[in-house]
């Protein structure tokens, strides 16, 4: 009798172990910040990045100040970092430093598992008709979480963009197209993120075209063809955000650079017009003068700054955010 009530107790003892610490571990939680807050429908903001060095990763890192899983889920901060590498140097060492230095172990403490509060995109030096897939592969192999590729102009342009993404699928993938051509050698990247390499390789995969997918392609519409086209761009399954190039466009069409021209705002209404048609997040560009207005045409993602800003801007609209919008 006193064995079978040990076991019993031992049996429940066990339970609730498991209870409290196996859930906690094989719950998914995606490590790609952004995607995660979109599944959330949260609003996410971020900023530029122009200075990839080790004390721009720390501040960056300081700035947000280690919230814990509630407040990096729920409190305005800067969610992801675009770097610039399309106009600024294309330095792959430089870039894998800087994602040294944002990897904070004591934001990993805090927080209690290995979501990133900075979600980090690079934009490539190649536009969407080249041959795109060298550069993606040097990105994603030191363990960005995504790339942002110019002047995407066509359907074509956009699946081989995604299709660079993706290491080539099992052949019992639940997503096997479009099919992957990434070449595998995961072993920066995981270390980066945390994981063993077949750990990373179930996670390197495109949102929301796999909802357990980790990596995000933004294609940017800077162009007439790429308008003409933005229907089936967007309709590439894999594609996790558009933006719009105005001061592009505006050479495009002639107008050398008047990005503040009725055509340009024009543009801008039919990019958001054909985004929320596909249901794809298009990133808007925020400032003080029209941040609320934006959320109330329902942007899901903003650029607010850049890590260069001495005015304070981007500190002063996740302010206002904070002040209006976020529920303590």
């Amino acid at each position: 009798m006193k064995k079978t009530v040990f076991a019993i107790l031992g049996f429940f003892l066990l339970w609730a172990i498991q209870g409290e610490l196996w859930p906690a571990q094989n719950q998914f939680i995606h490590l790609n910040k952004v995607a995660a807050k979109l599944e959330a429908g949260r609003l996410i903001t971020g900023i530029w990045v122009q200075s990839v060095n080790l004390s721009a990763a720390i501040g960056l890192v300081e700035f947000n100040g280690y919230p814990d899983k509630k407040e990096a889920l729920e409190k305005p901060m800067i969610d992801f970092i675009l770097v610039e590498m399309e106009h600024e140097p294309f330095d792959i060492s430089e870039l894998r430093s800087f994602l040294l230095g944002l990897n904070s172990k004591r934001e990993v403490l805090v927080r209690g598992d290995l979501q990133p509060s900075l979600t980090v995109f690079v934009r490539l030096p190649v536009e969407g008709g080249e041959q795109v897939h060298a550069m993606i592969k040097q990105a994603l192999d030191i363990g960005v979480h995504g790339v942002v590729i110019p002047h995407v102009q066509t359907a074509q342009d956009a699946q081989k963009i995604v299709e660079a993404c993706r290491y080539p699928q099992a052949k019992n993938s639940r997503y096997p197209k479009p099919r992957g051509t990434r070449g595998a050698s995961p072993w920066v990247c995981s270390y980066l993120w945390g994981l063993t390499m077949p750990e990373y390789v179930a996670r390197a995969d495109v949102w929301p075209l796999n909802p357990q997918g980790d990596l995000m392609t933004i294609v940017m519409i800077e162009d007439e063809e790429g308008l003409k086209n933005i229907d089936s761009i967007l309709k590439v399954p894999g594609i996790g955000a558009v933006m719009f190039g105005p001061y592009d466009f505006s050479f495009a069409a002639g107008l050398a650079g008047n990005s503040s021209a009725p055509l340009i705002k024009e543009t801008w209404k039919k990019v958001k017009a054909a985004a929320d048609r596909a249901g794809v997040p298009l990133v808007g560009f925020a400032d003080l003068s029209n941040v609320e207005d934006l959320i109330k045409e329902k942007y899901r993602m903003m650029l607010i700054g850049t890590n260069v800003d001495l005015s304070g801007g981007p500190g002063k609209i996740i302010d206002l955010l904070r002040a209006k919008f976020w529920k303590r």
